[in-house]
């Protein structure tokens, strides 16, 4: 498909950016819009690892990433009276920490800055309406203007509203059994620059990360059976929070003072996307729209910029529109499938709701980061560079 097309893309976190940059390098004229009014800065870490380094080096970015690097050092295991009881030193086999680590929105802001001269970025813009026709797809925007485009992409969230308006009836969720909250608090003289994992009673997990200001991350997670779409308020999800961490020790207290500090906190269940097809006519889903694996398998980033590299070259090196949907889809589910199983039996692992159910897995994790189970890793190559069997390897283009 050499001829430029005219797309938009709708979503500007990290998704939308990368799939500019690469339709910009294929000639194409691009929009993106983000229905947030402001760009979104700061955010979570974010790992980029396995065949999405490829990706990284191929766009000629890993000087600038790594400038944005949080230097987390790995990740430290943490006892009720805040001593270490284990420790995963960066490279270590099963270490939370990669060679990229970098917050969501500095990765966001890196992909804006080498796309923005090239790109039409509208803020606090959103499709209200969306049409397709034989020629092209007719999209209203939330001022009420009309625009006409050749493609239309949702590179949004799990919660995709563009996505509803052409495919509603297509999806499914899979609701993990786990709500997540992600926010900041202010950076404490016992912060250093490890990430730190808490195990409080009752269920939940509290994982605090250095960044590279004079804030500290925090992702929580715990159990909760029931998934109430209605749980959007904020005042209402901080209360949700408050009382799954009331009592339970480690870091609780701690993020309990501090969560009024984050003005970007967020709370949701966790859920990943199953759709049977990621397109329809002119119309085409890519990130956590498509595939959303959950923040468990630390792959929401790396499949994310390997779909954006995907998608385009594929419209680049097929014929139509439609045979390069069908192309990317094919390469695509094959990253996706091993990149979002979460099984049942590790999610109640990480959530002990007893002392001894938290004892029980504090000797694991001691087992576990060994230097002699370590050594066994490696011995039968677990951790090691390459890639794992069954990984597919990213394809090339012209």
């Amino acid at each position: 498909m050499n001829e430029r097309k005219k797309i938009l893309i709708s979503g500007a976190s990290v998704s939308g950016p990368a799939l500019a940059f690469w339709l910009n390098k294929y000639g194409h004229s691009v929009t993106v819009i983000e229905r947030s009014k402001t760009f979104r800065t700061g955010g979570q870490n974010v790992d980029i690892e396995g065949p999405a380094q490829e990706v990284i080096r191929l766009m000629g970015l890993e000087e600038k990433i790594n400038e944005k690097n949080t230097r987390e050092k790995g990740v430290e295991f943490m006892g009720d009276g805040g001593q270490t009881v284990a420790r995963l030193p960066k490279g270590a086999v099963g270490s939370l920490t990669t060679t990229y680590e970098i917050l969501r929105g500095d990765l966001a802001h890196i992909l804006y800055d080498e796309t923005k001269d090239d790109c039409d970025y509208r803020l606090g813009t959103f499709i209200t309406a969306l049409n397709q026709h034989d020629d092209g797809v007719c999209v209203t925007l939330n001022d009420g203007s009309t625009e006409k485009f050749d493609l239309v992409v949702s590179a949004e969230g799990v919660g995709s509203s563009t996505r509803q308006l052409v495919m509603e009836d297509d999806i499914g969720f899979r609701y993990l059994g786990v709500y997540a909250g992600y926010f900041r608090i202010p950076r404490s003289p016992e912060d250093k620059d490890w990430a730190q994992i808490h195990h409080g009673k009752g269920g939940s997990f509290m994982l605090l990360r250095p960044v590279h200001d004079n804030d500290t991350t925090v992702l929580v997670t715990f159990l909760r059976k029931k998934f109430d779409a209605r749980d959007t308020d904020g005042v209402a999800q901080r209360k949700m929070l408050s009382d799954a961490l009331r009592g339970a020790g480690g870091a609780a207290a701690r993020i309990l003072a501090n969560l009024d500090h984050d003005p970007d906190f967020h709370l949701g269940p966790m859920s990943q996307v199953i759709a049977p097809t990621w397109s329809k006519g002119r119309f085409v889903l890519t990130g956590d729209a498509a595939w959303c694996p959950s923040a468990y398998t630390g792959q929401g980033t790396p499949l994310a910029l390997i779909g954006a590299y995907v998608l385009a070259s594929e419209l680049g090196e097929q014929p139509t529109y439609t045979a390069a949907f069908e192309s990317y889809e094919k390469v695509m589910r094959s990253f996706v499938a091993g990149g979002r199983t979460v099984r049942p039996e590790i999610i109640r692992l990480l959530h002990p709701r007893s002392r001894l159910g938290i004892g029980l897995l504090r000797m694991v994790e001691k087992t576990l980061t060994s230097a002699f189970a370590q050594s066994i890793f490696r011995r039968f190559g677990v951790g090691d560079d390459k890639p794992s069997r069954g990984t597919p390897l990213l394809p090339k283009y012209e």
